[in-house]
């Protein structure tokens, strides 16, 4: 198989989801791994590992499927643990993708900035250190727009192409234009043009389109074929996931847990919004309780959120109360101040839904498409957008009619 790699600090996820998506309906038979889920071909299971990427012997069990079930494309989400840990050893690469790479990410395990950056370059490295299969090209995918992108441009490749916002590129958006309901621009291509129209919103999320699009260009796939395929995407789940029970404000779960995320989804929800963004989040465990981390999650949510409910996450063998704790010191906001803490999740969602007015947006970040919560050595099950749901028809079933309120 044509096996392409996604790494990145955000967005990696999302991209292989895309690329996937564009593969396998373009007819050509594809296998994925992911955070979210493994695709073989059209079908799919819920990665339940809370990995980005897997063991090793999970990871051939599973390419070892897609050959079997006949996939020529395998993508794999590809995390800077991983690279480090050399889990990939044995897989030969052969496109590399880049989405971007952000400070304060991981730096508890690679101990600085620049561990991390080599870290995800050692998947560059591999592409002419790996088996090279019979008229398959070495392809290297990067964003032009990240400050470092120079350091990746710099491994050898036999094709790069680079996609961008801003700076001349490979492949380069144009004409943006942003709403609820999905997202419109042009792509420039060398010798083409490529006029894109899809339901998958969000200012971050064009990045994420242009390195699907610029992945599967370079493998192959036509602009044709790109531009139909994008118009009927069905979206990713636990990514700016919609929620619906016939209520007149929005809510949306979505996995966004540490503050690159964050940051692109409050903004992009912003720019939506035509009242207040109500967020519930609450800090992962399992960081060492790295207050750096968590402060500049607190700066990103008080800087972009009108209402923040702080909750539990996956505190995984960390204490949720110590959590929030660390959470609290480095906020300005005081309890009631437009911020409440309601420990438990469902209260949580529960009370921001409730608070929820026409016009406003609750995002319920942290989870996404998990389905179950970790806390110490126990597995709870637990769906953001189930119990959303759930509160979402009980509200909508016990709305008083307008006839019923009283003035004043």
């Amino acid at each position: 198989m044509t096996v392409i790699g996604v790494t990145g600090t955000s967005g990696k996820s999302t991209t292989v989801e895309l690329i996937h998506y564009l593969l396998q309906n373009s007819g050509v038979k594809t296998g994925s791994i992911s955070g979210i889920q493994f695709n073989i071909g059209d079908k799919s299971m819920h990665n339940g590992t809370l990995r980005t990427s897997l063991r090793p012997w999970h990871m051939q069990k599973l390419l070892r499927q897609m050959v079997r079930a006949g996939c020529e494309f395998a993508v794999i989400e590809v995390s800077s643990h991983a690279l480090d840990q050399n889990r990939l050893w044995g897989v030969a690469i052969d496109t590399a993708v880049l989405t971007n790479i952000y400070d304060l990410e991981h730096l508890d395990y690679h101990g600085s900035f620049a561990e991390y950056v080599r870290s995800k370059a050692k998947l560059f490295r591999s592409l002419n250190n790996s088996y090279r299969k019979p008229g398959v090209p070495k392809v290297s995918i990067l964003n032009r727009d990240d400050a470092n992108y120079e350091v990746f441009q710099e491994l050898p490749a036999d094709k790069r192409w680079s996609y961008s916002l801003k700076k001349p590129s490979e492949v380069k958006a144009e004409n943006l234009e942003l709403s609820a309901s999905g997202t419109e621009f042009s792509v420039r291509l060398p010798n083409h043009n490529l006029e894109i129209k899809t339901p998958i919103v969000g200012r971050h999320n064009i990045f994420n389109l242009l390195a699907a699009v610029a992945t599967v260009a370079a493998n192959g796939v036509t602009v044709k074929k790109i531009e139909e395929l994008l118009v009927d995407f069905p979206g990713i789940p636990g990514r700016l996931e919609p929620v619906n029970a016939g209520q007149d404000f929005s809510v949306v779960v979505d996995f966004s847990y540490k503050p690159s995320g964050l940051q692109a989804v409050l903004k992009t929800l912003h720019e939506m919004v035509s009242g207040r963004v109500i967020c519930v989040w609450g800090g992962l465990g399992g960081r060492s309780l790295d207050e750096a981390y968590y402060a500049e999650s607190v700066r990103i949510i008080e800087q972009n959120a009108d209402e923040f409910v702080l909750t539990t996450d996956d505190p995984l063998n960390d204490n949720p109360k110590e959590i929030a704790k660390l959470i609290r010191s480095n906020m300005s906001r005081a309890e009631g101040d437009n911020f409440y803490e309601i420990e438990d999740r469902y209260e949580a969602i529960r009370y921001a839904i409730f608070i929820a007015e026409p016009g406003d947006c609750v995002v319920i970040a942290g989870r996404g498409h998990e389905k179950e919560q970790t806390i110490g050595d126990k597995k709870i099950p637990f769906d953001d957008r189930v119990v959303a749901r759930e509160v979402l028809q009980f509200a909508v079933a016990t709305k008083p009619s307008e006839s019923l309120k009283v003035e004043g």
